[in-house]
């Protein structure tokens, strides 16, 4: 599972412009550093709608174009790989409805018996992440709202927890935007880059907490 992520200082407008290929005009202002991305909270999004590929800002938790309320909103943050082609919820979106949503990295738990160890998970080589994900749009509440799409850890990760985002690389950005579903389920696989797992401190598990300090490493 993936509950949380993290957009730190350096992940600019430019940056997002060069990685995703998106030629529209930039904002007035870069986007503000948020270091507690939780459930339901807007974040920039890439997708493509109408051959246009565009950033936009949506809702973390996807909210179905039937809904009527948003109250499942926080029960679909995630969608597993292995059964997105048989949800009612997903199958329709993954042929034109595939988003990317381009983080610094996310956090994750480690179990241990009564206690949960937080950890933040980066790439090694500081690049940001580029998360596969699905979106919506529901005219009842004229809302945009997207999922993240997980399966499997990689075995060198499991230890901190058994799933794992389906992260893309920057190579695979056309064919899982734009590319037919023949081509793009073919990224829908278990990461074999490099993560790199950092224990921090408690301070995350309060989304009231939204800080630089929350990546700091415990030390203890």
């Amino acid at each position: 599972m993936c509950g949380r992520k993290f957009s730190h200082e350096d992940l600019t407008w430019s940056e997002y412009r060069e990685i995703l290929e998106i030629i529209k005009p930039p904002p007035h202002t870069n986007f503000e550093p948020n270091y507690n991305i939780c459930p339901t909270q807007k974040v920039p999004v890439c997708l493509t709608y109408k051959d246009d590929r565009r950033l936009e800002m949506l809702n973390w938790g996807l909210v179905p174009s039937s809904a009527k309320d948003r109250k499942f909103a926080a029960n679909m943050i995630n969608a597993r790989a292995e059964t997105i082609a048989k949800k009612p919820a997903f199958q329709p979106l993954l042929t034109k409805r595939r988003c990317i949503i381009m983080v610094s990295g996310f956090y994750e738990w480690q179990r241990q018996a009564n206690s949960k160890t937080p950890y933040k998970v980066e790439r090694p080589d500081g690049r940001p992440m580029l998360i596969a994900g699905l979106w919506t749009h529901n005219p009842k509440l004229s809302l945009n709202s997207y999922t993240i799409i997980t399966t499997a850890a990689p075995d060198r990760f499991s230890a901190i927890n058994h799933r794992c985002p389906i992260l893309l690389e920057q190579s695979q950005i056309s064919i899982w935007l734009e590319g037919e579903w023949s081509e793009a389920s073919k990224l829908v696989d278990i990461y074999q880059g490099p993560l790199q797992a950092t224990r921090i401190s408690n301070a995350v598990n309060s989304s009231r907490n939204n800080g630089p300090e929350l990546l700091l490493p415990d030390l203890r």
